[in-house]
């Protein structure tokens, strides 16, 4: 990738590697979105959103108990979850555990990390109302797959997690910086960090709602994984419903903990992991992801590195 570095690192099983993407080196096109067509909500969702408090119904594990329900094909929701893996169930919404910034800034500047992530962990995450100090923090750590690119009714290539044009990180950027997200992991676990996290964006149907008046921008911070699509014939002609198995790779993971415990220092709590489709349950046209995401995976690359950085350990029995 011109004018940008691939860093690739391992330790406790952790495989990451980062896209340091600065702005100066993008030689990169513009990108134009269809604007999405206004939505009004006719409730606040399976997860009861308060437009008031800014905040889902319950208590920070109740709440990413709701918003991690199992994605399933088509964008149907599962059996909702039980229970968390306890690495999240004891520490969601709460500043015990974090790890030390000192301790996760020393651990990416050995790692040749530290710029732009350790540079950055000194500052706040966006806040609501589109980045009103006095508004709430960035809260939710929403998951997406970028269901692209979509190889209709070819089979997969090869070997999806290597293959060069599926992961093509300057597919996902943007000269005018309009990205449709914070983050974007390939399946090889390189990361493109497209915003900052201080920066407040929208990338659901539910936060653009009319409902809230730009209220949610600011709220929510994104983070897209590549994972390819085809075309599945049982729904016409034109769609992406059919996802590869496993939906990501063990990189992936590893990055997306990454991702998650940098936002979370810089927010000074545990944020809440949501998924997209949860999020957009009940719009019309809403999106399927991410699809076969495995929570279980996702906590054991979250355990790894908090005992690579030697983070304080939290039990059920201390909550």
């Amino acid at each position: 990738m011109a004018g940008s570095q691939r860093l690739r690192l391992a330790l406790c099983g952790l495989s990451i590697a980062l896209v340091l993407a600065p702005t100066a080196a993008r030689a990169i096109g513009n990108c134009s979105f269809k604007p999405p067509p206004p939505v009004t909500l006719k409730d606040m969702g399976p997860c009861a959103f308060d437009p008031e408090r800014l905040s889902f119904a319950g208590d920070p594990e109740q709440q990413a108990k709701c918003l991690l329900n199992p994605v399933k094909p088509v964008g149907r929701l599962g059996p909702p979850l039980s229970e968390l893996p306890e690495v999240l169930a004891a520490r969601v919404g709460q500043p015990a555990g974090l790890p030390e910034r000192a301790n996760l800034r020393r651990w990416l500047a050995e790692r040749n990390l530290d710029d732009p992530i350790g540079a950055s962990l000194e500052r706040t995450v966006a806040y609501a109302r589109d980045n009103d100090s006095l508004s709430r923090p960035a809260t939710y750590f929403v998951i997406h797959d970028t269901s692209s690119p979509n190889f209709g009714s070819l089979p997969w290539p090869r070997n999806i997690d290597a293959d060069a044009k599926i992961n093509n990180l300057n597919r996902y950027r943007c000269a005018n910086d309009i990205e449709r997200a914070h983050v974007f992991i390939n399946r090889g676990g390189a990361i493109l960090l497209a915003h900052d996290f201080e920066v407040p964006w929208r990338a659901t149907k539910f936060e653009m709602a009319t409902n809230f008046d730009g209220a949610l921008k600011g709220l929510f911070l994104h983070v897209e994984l590549i994972q390819p699509r085809r075309r599945d014939p049982k729904f016409g002609r034109r769609n992406d419903f059919l996802a590869p198995v496993p939906g990501f790779t063990p990189a992936q993971y590893d990055a997306l903990a990454l991702t998650y415990v940098v936002a979370s220092v810089r927010a000074g709590f545990w944020m809440i992991p949501a998924f997209h489709a949860v999020l957009d349950e009940g719009i019309r046209n809403k999106h399927d992801d991410p699809q076969n995401f495995e929570l279980d995976a996702f906590a054991r690359s979250l355990n790894q590195l908090l005992k690579a950085l030697d983070a304080p350990v939290l039990r059920e029995a201390a909550k």
